[in-house]
């Protein structure tokens, strides 16, 4: 995981002063800096913020003695074999210094499983590489020379007043630097790649438009016409359901589960999702650099899969991996511990999720419980905002003003879980004067690019949730402050894209019919990269920590992708039942009763922070409190 930054400049610009106090907030453990010279006139600047999460702790760019240099902001979670002692930065640039051929680099970034950004200097061609995965799991913003002087730069955030742009994730680019006149870029996108939101094919005619609308930049752009990564994700399986479209009115929503899972192929299909999820959280879980508190150390051999053909096997995954993990523990280390100086319990968990107690965190918990030794705590993060109390209301309780949605239902989403595991249930309360002071001088610089409310509100909440710092809302030290010292949090962005989650699905499907629902749907998991989660990385890794998300995993997705769209949602049946109906079921399966029937509720609703300042406005709307305010 890394903060990266590389600018290149040319002509007057030598003396051109780049900050890094954003990308060292994302990579706090080794920072460096390489200057490569391309001619007399320019020069490239290459920085990055490391944040240590596997093998030997490897500083960037990582460079060799041919003058080759890598940026490498991402996790490989699979495609490329990484031994378990081993660095995937280092890994993967060994593997790209192989062969200098495009072909090369494109083949080796097609084969790579999890989320990724990316800059490769290529010294012997004078090229730059740079992109971001399919899915756009982390940030890379770049500001594009309208001038022959401008700098050309790339970085995970926002430093400087350039504007800025996210690198749209349609394939991987390459800048070829033996001329410096002009940028001379070209594109190698994704296989039959489109563009994200309009599904419009990526042409030669409209590629220049797509990547940099009306402005009038100093970049000659090319698309290659035959070299293609493969996403290794299939398309979508558009089977219409012989099903009629009307609603199904049921009053015993739990018996229509159950029914369900009685269905030998539905029953199937909830088994296989439940082990590529649990090998997906595995591999989230467990890709961690090796870490000690006191007495207690651990190692796990991530790479180790683990087959299980129904739900009754994943505890015996639990118990071979339990047995895997070589450790020695003192008692009382299964447990917070208080730190005198402040009064801030500080745990020794290595895991947290973003916990709603909606069923996507819940199933994501509940499959961390499968696989993490039984003596290892895990942080649940709940977030809510503060709600304004009518007067009419007579001296509310303390408690009343964060009795937001999600957390009511994170309560008795906690309470479903394995009573026998050590829960942290983490309140993170935010006042609305603690809101706008972290929005206006911290929180907007990270949303940026992004500008609308519903940037606002979802940027707001998940960089309060992954600062961890709230109130213990269980166990022995309830009611003290609490700071989560977890790196990796687990999130469920994904879910209702791939299980129709959405209202505006419901929507399409009660206009168009099964077809309506399929080919929004297909939109969805197209445009994932263009929403959001650049975003959410650039908000959580502002914290030292890394956003993992279990339900993009790419054996999740394909699996999904392939399944007919009746089995994973079924909006026939009631919301809070027909949306996610598949991943419902797999609750019920884990014993989550209750989370599995609770209605989708958005961040921005279920924690409230859309109801704090101005109820009146729409989410499309571009958000005045992101504004600089010089």
């Amino acid at each position: 995981m890394c903060g990266i930054c590389c600018v290149l400049l040319r002509g007057e610009n030598e003396d051109y002063t780049f900050s890094c106090s954003r990308l060292k907030n994302r990579g706090p453990d080794a920072s460096s800096q390489t200057v490569v010279t391309i001619d007399s006139q320019t020069k490239l600047t290459l920085t990055g913020h490391v944040l240590h999460m596997r093998g030997p702790l490897t500083p960037q760019p990582k460079t060799d003695k041919h003058g080759n240099c890598l940026l490498w902001n991402g996790e490989i979670f699979g495609g490329l074999q990484i031994a378990e002692e081993k660095n995937d930065t280092a890994v993967l640039f060994e593997i790209l210094s192989e062969k200098a051929d495009p072909q090369h680099v494109i083949d080796t970034f097609s084969k790579i499983h999890g989320p990724w950004a990316f800059v490769y200097w290529q010294e012997e061609k004078k090229r730059l590489w740079f992109g971001r995965d399919f899915f756009g799991r982390r940030s890379l913003c770049w500001h594009l020379p309208e001038k022959k002087n401008d700098p050309f730069i790339l970085t995970s955030v926002r430093q400087n007043t350039e504007d800025l742009q996210e690198v749209p994730s349609i394939g991987i680019y390459s800048v070829d630097l033996t001329h410096t006149e002009f940028l001379n870029m070209t594109l190698y996108t994704w296989t039959d790649a489109v563009w994200p939101g309009t599904m419009e094919p990526i042409t030669t005619e409209n590629l220049r438009s797509g990547l940099m609308g009306n402005s009038d930049c100093n970049v000659k752009i090319d698309l290659h016409p035959d070299c293609h990564l493969n996403k290794n994700i299939p398309p979508l399986n558009k089977t219409l359901p012989d099903l009629d479209p009307s609603k199904v009115i049921t009053k015993d929503q739990e018996s229509v589960i159950h029914n369900l899972l009685g269905e030998t192929q539905f029953k199937s299909c909830v088994d296989d999702l439940i082990r590529l999820l649990l090998q997906s959280v595995t591999d989230r879980v467990f890709n961690q650099v090796m870490l000690s508190h006191g007495d207690y150390k651990y190692r796990v051999n991530p790479s180790t899969s683990y087959n299980s053909s129904d739900l009754e096997n994943a505890d015996e995954i639990h118990k071979l991996k339990s047995e895997s993990v070589e450790c020695s523990v003192s008692s009382e280390l299964s447990n917070v511990s208080l730190n005198q100086e402040d009064g801030v319990v500080r745990g020794p968990a290595k895991v947290a999720v973003l916990f709603s107690g909606g069923v996507d965190s819940a199933v994501i918990a509940a499959l961390v419980d499968k696989c993490l030794p039984a003596h290892e705590p895990v942080d649940l993060i709940n977030v809510a905002f503060e709600r304004i109390v009518p007067q009419k209301q007579r001296n509310p309780s303390v408690e009343e003003a964060w009795n937001v949605p999600d957390r009511q239902t994170g309560i008795v989403a906690v309470q479903e879980l394995n009573p026998d595991r050590k829960w942290n249930f983490v309140m993170v309360n935010v006042s609305i004067a603690e809101l706008q002071k972290q929005r206006a001088e911290h929180i907007r610089h990270l949303v940026y690019p992004l500008e609308t409310v519903l940037d606002d509100s979802i940027g707001c909440a998940v960089w309060f949730a992954a600062r961890g710092e709230g109130i213990l809302g269980n166990g022995e030290h309830v009611g003290i402050p609490y700071k989560s010292s977890a790196k990796v949090i687990l999130c469920g962005m994904g879910a209702d894209e791939q299980f129709a989650g959405y209202s505006r699905h419901r929507g399409k499907f009660e206009e168009l019919g099964w077809q309506g629902l399929i080919d929004e749907v297909e939109m969805e998991v197209q445009r994932i990269s263009a929403r959001n989660l650049g975003r959410d990385d650039r908000v959580v890794t502002d914290h030292g920590k890394e956003a993992r998300f279990p339900f993009l995993d790419e054996n999740v997705v394909s699996y999904l992708q392939s399944i007919p769209i009746q089995t994973k949602a079924d909006l026939r049946y009631p919301r809070g039942l027909g949306e996610k109906i598949l991943l419902r079921a797999c609750a019920v399966k884990l014993g989550l009763i209750k989370s599995a029937l609770f209605p989708k509720r958005a961040i921005q609703f279920g924690s409230r922070i859309a109801k704090t300042e101005n109820n009146k406005e729409k989410a499309s709307q571009k958000c005045p409190r992101l504004a600089d305010p010089t």
